[in-house]
């Protein structure tokens, strides 16, 4: 299956449970994979060779590459491997951040449509002056009996 971008390559080929490993282990532990061996990597990076040096560039600016390739100690196949793998961990962890946000918006909706008294509860006076041991039976008792 060919893809427009390679944001759109990842999305496809690993899940979010997938993309949360690779950020917190790294793409060097396994996890990525479609990217484990270099064949894979080389290939992924010659497919998206721009869109994968235009993302680095703008978030790091161009001494990364320089430190890769030094890295690799002028090994093209490192090379291309280890910016890969830094530009997988990189969108990895943006697509991870936009999911958990719609997913926080989605539960905040949620709260508010579902769940509208206990909206109401946290907004009183109760949650906000401290005393919410003092006065918890009371409180939940009036949303109980408002119902």
């Amino acid at each position: 299956m060919t893809f427009s971008s390679a944001i759109d390559s990842l999305r496809d080929s690993y899940s979010h449970e997938d993309l949360r490993e690779i950020v917190e282990h790294g793409c060097a532990s396994g996890v990525a994979h479609q990217h484990i061996y270099y064949a894979d990597c080389i290939d992924f990076y010659d497919t998206y060779e721009d869109e994968i040096t235009e993302y680095i560039v703008d978030n790091f600016g161009t001494e990364m590459f320089l430190e890769i390739f030094s890295n690799n100690e002028g090994n093209l196949r490192g090379y291309k491997n280890d910016l890969v793998w830094t530009y997988i961990e990189m969108i990895a962890s943006t697509i991870i951040e936009e999911y958990e946000d719609v997913t926080c918006q989605e539960l905040s909706d949620l709260d508010e449509d579902v769940y509208p008294n206990l909206v109401e509860l946290g907004n009183s006076e109760f949650f906000k002056d401290g005393h919410y041991y003092d006065n918890l039976a009371q409180s939940l008792g009036e949303v109980v009996n408002n119902k």
